[in-house]
């Protein structure tokens, strides 16, 4: 069933930035409130010139672009070009799948999420900057892949559950990269720690 995994990925998300995020934090209200607004619009979709593209594919492009505008000029334009190549990659894997599916023997969520995934590792050092990457770098290559197709008169869907079900795979696999990477830090730094204290007692 398309969207199971966008869903259950980001009820997991909202409850765990609604109720266990710290509540001074300021991202955490604009965070759960963004995420609640994609799953609502996550069902619907419109069509434009021959296109239909889902309501929540939008809001997610505008969005990021919003995101986007508000970085330091140096940044932006690194990350602008990070979700050129993201999205070339997203495309690139598409039509591979399209014209010589032969080559594709996992399952294909799984395969493009971490595709996605690797690359965003690859192109940005800032673990903040890593999701959003990924999400404006494959809704980017979702419509250049549904224009593509649309020169074939071939339908696609713009944002569709299964698109949303791929970035929430991706999603998951970066947190729980981040949250190894945390437990091992802890652990390297209590490890220091503890260390210091023997060689002082001895």
């Amino acid at each position: 069933m398309e969207g199971l995994i966008f869903y259950w990925v980001s009820w997991v998300a909202w409850v765990m930035a609604t109720f266990f995020m710290d509540r001074k934090n300021k991202k955490r209200v604009k965070f759960s409130v963004w995420l609640l607004v994609v799953i609502i619009l996550s069902p619907y979709t419109f069509s434009i010139y021959g296109v239909e593209m889902s309501v929540a594919g939008v809001f997610l492009l505008g969005t990021f672009y919003i995101f986007t505008g508000g970085l330091k000029k140096g940044h932006k334009v690194y990350f602008l070009i990070c979700t050129f190549i993201m999205m070339m990659a997203y495309v690139s894997f598409h039509l591979f799948e399209l014209f010589d599916p032969v080559w594709v023997i996992f399952p294909r969520k799984w395969m493009l999420a971490i595709l996605l995934f690797y690359m965003a590792i690859l192109l940005h050092k800032k673990r903040q900057l890593r999701l959003p990457l990924i999400l404006l770098g494959s809704i980017q290559g979702e419509v250049l892949y549904a224009l593509i197709l649309r020169q074939f008169s071939f339908p696609y869907v713009i944002g569709s559950l299964a698109f949303f079900d791929i970035i929430a795979l991706s999603a998951a696999i970066a947190a729980i990269w981040s949250a190894m990477q945390w437990i091992a830090l802890y652990f390297e730094t209590n490890f220091k720690q503890y260390e210091r204290e023997k060689q002082k007692l001895s």
